[in-house]
């Protein structure tokens, strides 16, 4: 079994004064999917900014943020797509929220990737699957 990581996000892109994060597909289990886009380093959110025509800045992505997200009620699917290399990028990898709040608490360089999200040109939106092992 093979287990996917990613280097812990510790900064989002915004756009004004809202975290971005791709287009997706509703998921076929009908709940809702909330993806924000998250930086290891300022190298991965440079090249998303290079690839992007939104006016963006980079912010931390802090840990009351993703404290507050999984306080909220509800079944919704949080997830941090980590590392894009744009918004039409064909592969994008992504950890939950509560993931990357239990590595940035243990302060862990790594997170479990537990989704993949696929390009769908002709929808112009990314399909949201659970990552194999």
């Amino acid at each position: 079994m093979v287990t996917m990581v990613a280097d812990t996000p510790n900064y989002v892109l915004m756009e004004g004064n809202r975290r971005i994060g791709p287009i997706i597909f509703p998921l076929l289990s009908g709940i809702e999917c909330l993806p924000i886009y998250g930086f290891s380093d300022k190298g991965p959110y440079d090249k998303f900014c290079a690839n992007s025509q939104l006016a963006l800045t980079p912010y931390p992505l802090v840990k009351g943020y993703l404290q507050r997200q999984h306080d909220i009620r509800g079944e919704g699917l949080k997830l941090v797509v980590i590392d894009a290399a744009g918004p039409r990028d064909p592969l994008l990898y992504a950890a939950t929220m509560e993931a990357v709040l239990d590595a940035q608490e243990n302060r862990t360089t790594h997170v479990t990737v537990t989704h993949h999200l696929t390009f769908d040109q002709e929808a112009d939106a990314y399909r949201v699957e659970e990552a194999c092992a």
